[in-house]
């Protein structure tokens, strides 16, 4: 029962003073930049504590990245053909020959076509060494379709191949068209 006064109005028993939320704890600053941030921020920090998360994030904007210089990345032209290496397997990419340090280079192909299946048989020739080269003239194309350019990362020997993931049905280079 709660008594009544003769105003009809119950009696207080609280505290008359106003209600200060920080009067029992007294935030640091630390935890009032916390309360305060906004939800982008408090992502962001939870995501730069997570380091396998950090580096696919890098991972990812390098491709991203690398999506504005496709064409220069490509050892091949996108619709460039090589017909006499028809499904021709990947070649790969080798430092050393007989025990001497040359640089990159890969192997060159010889092929025979197999009479009784209809497939090219390739062979890698160990005395046909094709180097690779850097920032050279290869098949032409049109940079951010703006202007026609021809400058590539990797290209084949003069006279030689570089597939390092191998040809489709048409000749075409596996990785340029990848890429």
């Amino acid at each position: 029962m709660s008594e009544t006064r003769h105003d009809d109005q119950l009696e207080h028993r609280g505290n008359p003073d106003p209600f200060n939320p920080y009067s029992i704890e007294e935030l640091s600053a630390d935890q009032e930049r916390f309360y305060l941030a906004s939800q982008w921020q408090l992502m962001w920090w939870k995501f730069r504590r997570h380091r396998l998360a950090v580096i696919c994030g890098v991972v990812l904007l390098l491709l991203y990245g690398s999506i504005l210089i496709s064409e220069f990345l490509a050892p091949y032209s996108l619709h460039g053909r090589h017909p006499n290496h028809i499904y021709a397997p990947p070649q790969s990419v080798h430092l050393f020959h007989e025990g001497e340090f040359i640089g990159p280079f890969v192997y060159g192909y010889e092929f025979k076509l197999d009479i009784a299946t209809f497939k090219r048989i390739y062979t890698p020739q160990p005395d046909r060494v094709h180097r690779i080269r850097y920032f050279c003239a290869g098949g032409r194309y049109r940079f951010w379709g703006f202007f026609k350019a021809d400058l590539h990362l990797v290209c084949a020997a003069e006279g030689g191949t570089f597939f390092l993931l191998g040809t489709d049905r048409l000749g075409r280079d596996v990785l340029s068209r990848i890429i």
